[in-house]
């Protein structure tokens, strides 16, 4: 196994897509999402993260009405990837919100994948963004990102979450200036994988 997690890793012609299991629910006051990443974690992805370097994933969660329109919250998740070849086990340190930041430690791609699929309770602010209508989500998850920028960005949404919709934030072109950029379109290089939601249930509110 262990020759298979460093073979070399060819860059991605062009990126993925795909459906985003994923449902919002209320917590506190507060927009929780909980998402499952299954369809973006392929075997070469996992290889990926197996080649003794420290990989860095980035996760933003844009929040939108489901019939279009400005985004209503954004979130973001960073999580750091190393597979130690002497001790042929996965370090995986998550970096939202929370401090400090959570590590964990799995011995294979098959637990690593489940670790890393099982997103939950991503917070996306106060239940007063939320709007009286169906709702997506909508993922960006990138590995190694190439801009530089992007992983700046994506770390300033960590430390200061109100530009996400929290109490001082304000504006709703705040949240979308932030969303445009951080789920901007890819450029060369860029190893990504985008996902949408189905259509999602005000949290509170019957299932259509």
């Amino acid at each position: 196994m262990l020759v298979a997690l460093l073979l070399p890793w060819p860059a991605r012609a062009a990126p993925r897509a795909g459906e985003l299991p994923a449902e919002v629910s209320l917590k506190d006051g507060r927009i929780a999402a909980r998402l499952d990443l299954s369809p973006a974690l392929d075997p070469p992805l996992l290889r990926r993260l197996g080649n003794g370097l420290t990989n860095v994933v980035t996760l933003v969660v844009v929040l939108r009405p489901a019939e279009g329109g400005p985004p209503l919250a954004v979130s973001a998740r960073v999580i750091e990837v190393l597979y130690d070849v002497w001790d042929e086990a996965f370090t995986v340190t998550v970096r939202d919100q929370e401090v400090p930041a959570r590590r964990a430690s799995v011995r294979d791609p098959a637990a690593l994948s489940a670790m890393l699929a099982g997103q939950d309770l991503l917070d996306l602010g106060p239940a007063v963004a939320l709007v009286d209508e169906p709702l997506v989500l909508e993922a960006r998850l990138e590995v190694n990102p190439v801009s530089s920028e992007l992983v700046q960005r994506t770390r300033e949404l960590l430390s200061h979450p109100g530009s996400g919709g929290r109490p001082g934030a304000g504006s709703s072109s705040v949240i979308g200036a932030v969303a445009g950029y951080l789920l901007r379109h890819p450029g060369p290089g860029d190893d990504l994988v985008l996902l949408r939601s189905r259509v999602l249930p005000r949290p509170g509110s019957a299932s259509p």
